[in-house]
């Protein structure tokens, strides 16, 4: 006769204690979602208002820099001025507005009219130093030339002749590049190089032919 297996009886807890349980877990699991969030929000606002206190930032530079350039240019250019300013002044207060403009936002046109400023104020030296910075940092073919061709007169005003030429030579293409072969020739005409003068004037004629210095190169090379 087989024998009859007699079932065990598993212990369990009473079903309200159970429920008890899976609430209480139901409601840490949601706290611990809800904590999440929270800090997930938290760094959202977070970064949220660094973007926009950088824009705010940046608004208020450009502005800034904007209001110094115009005052710049008003000096630079003796704009409004009833009586005129003693020698310099008017370049020394341009100079320092554009200054405050270009610590405000680095701007290649404003860094250029400091260099013009140095040179008509005679500080040759630091507009050498502020033309080489400009061609370092920026690249802009619509005042690079002109940033090339300031930086040899300025050389020229410090006797360099040798410099004055190379930068010349650094303006290629362009409309400025028939001035440039003009400033070169009438340089190396100096220097008593009138063969590679000629070579100047003939290339300009040459490239330019409708130049305003077309006709003075012509009789500079004897053509």
């Amino acid at each position: 006769m087989p024998k009859i297996i007699k079932k065990r009886h598993v212990q369990h807890g009473k079903p309200e204690e159970n429920l008890r349980d899976t609430v209480d877990d139901i409601r840490a699991k949601i706290k611990e979602q809800q904590r999440i969030l929270v800090i997930a929000l938290a760094a959202f606002v977070i970064v949220l208002m660094a973007v926009g206190g950088f824009f705010i930032y940046n608004k208020l530079q450009v502005d800034k820099a904007d209001e110094f350039q115009r005052e710049a240019y008003k000096a630079f250019y003796n704009e409004g001025v009833t009586q005129s300013a003693a020698a310099g002044e008017d370049y020394k207060k341009a100079l320092d507005l554009f200054r405050k403009s270009y610590d405000a936002k680095k701007k290649a046109d404003v860094l250029l009219y400091i260099a013009y400023c140095q040179y008509g104020l005679g500080y040759y030296d630091e507009a050498i130093a502020t033309l080489k910075e400009f061609n370092g940092k920026f690249n802009d073919p619509a005042i690079a030339p002109l940033a090339y061709y300031k930086l040899s007169e300025a050389y020229l005003k410090k006797g360099d002749m040798s410099n004055a030429l190379a930068a010349l030579d650094s303006i290629t293409g362009g409309i400025y590049q028939d001035m440039a072969f003009m400033q070169s020739g009438r340089i190396l005409e100096l220097q008593g190089k009138t063969d590679d003068a000629r070579t100047k004037y003939k290339e300009l004629v040459a490239k330019f032919p409708n130049s305003i210095f077309a006709g003075e190169a012509k009789a500079r090379a004897g053509q």
